[in-house]
């Protein structure tokens, strides 16, 4: 079963392109959005298991 995205809050409030499933960097280094925490972007980079929160201005979204 795919999950619902549940990023459109972010989206608006902060004024960028995060959605489940996206690749992003975190300087530099490459991840893969998998959910949110409040008002972050939760992002699962490179040889982790779990997502990591970072701020929405803090990602780059390629």
């Amino acid at each position: 079963m795919k999950k619902t995205d549940n990023l459109s809050a972010i989206r608006e409030k902060f004024g960028v392109p995060a959605r489940r499933g996206r690749a992003v960097k975190i300087d530099g280094q490459p991840g893969i959005i998998t959910g949110m925490s409040g008002d972050f972007v939760r992002v699962r980079l490179r040889d982790r298991e779990a997502g990591l929160p970072f701020h929405p201005h803090e990602i780059t979204y390629p």
